[in-house]
């Protein structure tokens, strides 16, 4: 593990920004819990139990929308944090408290949103 220890799972159907967002959470030096391109893949995962500090979500994985995904990690106190082209557009509303970080992003900005919520959450 990392010093810092917060393990983030990833759920983004394009391999390549999934890719970046791998590198860029190792990068940061947070530790990667796991990966996911599907909505059934990511429920699959979670199913297993993982230790998980942060949900990093797209919001529309091929046309699906990761709702299911967030609901499971919200219910088990999981933050999550929603990347987007859409920004807030597309966003359920009982999702309206939860983090959006508008694509495309930097990694400054992604950093930023991960520090924020990881160290504000009790």
């Amino acid at each position: 593990m990392t010093k810092n220890s917060k393990r983030i799972f990833i759920v983004e159907d394009e391999a390549i920004l999934l890719c970046d967002l791998e590198d860029i959470v190792l990068e940061l030096g947070f530790d990667h819990a796991g990966s996911a391109t599907s909505v059934d893949q990511a429920m699959d995962f979670l199913a297993s139990g993982p230790d998980i500090d942060l949900g990093l979500l797209d919001l529309n994985l091929n046309g699906q929308p990761s709702d299911p995904i967030a609901d499971h990690l919200l219910a088990a106190g999981i933050p999550v944090l929603f990347v987007s082209g859409y920004g807030r557009r597309g966003l359920a509303d009982r999702f309206a408290d939860c983090h959006v970080l508008q694509k495309p992003y930097d990694e400054q900005k992604l950093a930023a949103a991960l520090e924020l919520m990881l160290n504000t959450r009790a």
